[in-house]
């Protein structure tokens, strides 16, 4: 598939953003409904000028959000994996960095074996994640 390079998001993405984050929980059965698409729009739009957020796609078809001062992936949503979208994002975010971290929901096997994929390994779990699922960290560090 040919797309664009990655670009800085910006607050008019958000609610593209915001979509694509409502259609993966609405088509993901463990998945709660935690927030509406209104208050997903709200979140990013506020997330935005805090993190380093990338868009890749026109229109917007993924998107990845990652705080510096952690190192942390804290989003990474496409709308249709496994078309290199993903890849794109992430290899974005490695670029220049050492390290890099995220928690992920233990359910989450497709992400899991793109994160295997991507040279990323299982760190740490923890029971209750921020919306009371069960999380596991992995972790990648940049080849010496």
């Amino acid at each position: 598939m040919k797309f664009e390079e990655p670009r800085i998001g910006s607050i008019d993405d958000a609610e593209r953003c915001a979509e694509i984050v409502h259609n993966w929980i609405e088509a993901t059965e463990w998945m709660p409904t935690l927030y509406s698409k209104n208050s997903l729009i709200k979140m990013i739009k506020e997330n935005i000028p805090l993190r380093e957020f990338w868009v890749v796609g026109d229109p917007v078809s993924g998107y990845i959000s990652f705080n510096r001062e952690l190192s942390q992936v804290v989003g990474l949503y496409v709308d249709e994996p496994g078309n290199g979208l993903g890849k794109a994002l992430i290899d974005k975010v490695k670029s220049g960095r050492n390290y890099i971290q995220l928690w992920s929901h233990s359910a989450n096997k497709a992400a899991h074996h793109f994160y295997y994929r991507e040279g990323f390994e299982l760190a740490a779990y923890k029971e209750n994640g921020d919306d009371g699922i069960p999380e596991i960290q992995l972790v990648w560090k940049k080849a010496v």
